[in-house]
């Protein structure tokens, strides 16, 4: 089993707590490569995370990241995320020779049980596979793609990296950027489904391996109502998930905003989230600052005093209509 995860050296922490959980609930694995893409990790966490692996009698290897801008000679727009974001689409070349196929988490996961049925399998001639991200027919439109299309969340990827070498996919992905000019909805998400959605070379695994946020925090109907995605995600694997998560994905949502390592976090892993911290390296680390914007702050605050019904109403009509055209406009002037 190959896993990939990319950090920086702020957030070494939680990749690191993340680390531990899947070395802890994947102690039968015979072999696990876990590798690093180095975003400037101090030499101390760098200590850190070798020590704590050599615990568990394995080892991370440490890779450096590539100059995306510079590779696609295209200033790219990153938003509130970071340009590390991209070296998840650059894999065949930032890792070594002769590895066929990979598994990428994000930091800001929990692994809570053995992997080894997401790796063994049959990924059907497929480059790619990962959960339905849930998204509107606009989402999909605006890259290029049919409504109907596949879209992904990038948290938790499977990539045949073999296929990629073979078909190319890096120089793909450096054309669909430089085709939006560097500036694409949520970045190299939408690069990603933009050109294997299209090629219809992605699929769809279970949601229980990247249970995102917004599935503990809306119901089923609920969230179905205010994303309106043109196929509806199945309701049986998105409550299945909820009910028993293999990996728990703590990505930004406006209605449950605060994540496991700032206090005052209602997630429901927040306590799981502070066990493995607590068997970490950095046990003794403080709990961290609430980072949210003013704008964000309010949003939280606004929507948790709303009739649930009128909410989802006015969240979707923004989610779905809203920042979509704000996009459309945007490129379209752009060009």
């Amino acid at each position: 089993m190959v896993i990939v995860y990319s950090s920086s050296d702020s957030y070494c922490e939680i990749a690191g707590i993340s680390i531990l959980s899947l070395m802890e609930n994947n102690t039968n694995v015979e072999t696990l490569d876990i590798y690093m893409i180095d975003n400037g990790i101090s030499p101390e966490n760098r200590e850190k995370l070798v020590g704590m692996a050599e615990k568990y009698g394995r080892v991370i290897t440490f890779v450096s990241p590539l100059d995306i801008e510079k590779l696609s000679d295209t200033r790219i727009n990153i938003g509130r995320w970071n340009i590390s974001t991209f070296y998840r689409l650059f894999l065949p070349t930032i890792l070594p020779k002769g590895i066929d196929k990979v598994l990428y988490i994000d930091c800001d996961t929990l692994v809570l049980q053995d992997l080894s049925p997401l790796w063994d399998m049959d990924m059907e001639g497929k480059w790619l596979y990962g959960v339905d991200d849930c998204r509107g027919a606009a989402y999909r439109t605006n890259i290029g793609l049919r409504p109907e299309d596949k879209y992904i969340n990038n948290g938790v990827i499977m990539i045949d990296l073999k296929a990629w070498k073979e078909n190319k996919v890096e120089e793909k992905c450096l054309e669909f950027i430089r085709d939006h000019q560097g500036d694409i909805t949520y970045v190299d998400q939408g690069v990603q489904n933009g050109v294997l959605g299209k090629l219809d070379k992605s699929g769809y695994m279970h949601p229980k391996y990247n249970c995102l946020t917004a599935f503990f925090a809306f119901k089923y109907d609920d969230l179905m109502r205010l994303r309106k995605p043109p196929v509806p995600m199945d309701r049986k694997q998105y409550e299945e998930a909820v009910a028993n998560p293999a990996i728990v994905h703590f990505q930004s949502c406006f209605k449950m905003s605060l994540r496991p390592w700032v206090k005052g976090c209602k997630h429901p892993y927040t306590l799981e989230y502070q066990t493995y911290k607590a068997m970490s390296p950095w046990a003794d680390s403080p709990m961290r600052k609430d980072d949210r914007t003013v704008p964000q702050k309010l949003l939280s605050a606004g929507t948790s005093i709303m009739p649930n019904g009128l909410m989802i109403r006015c969240i979707s009509f923004a989610h779905t209509v809203v920042y979509p055209a704000a996009r459309n406009m945007k490129g379209f002037l752009q060009r």
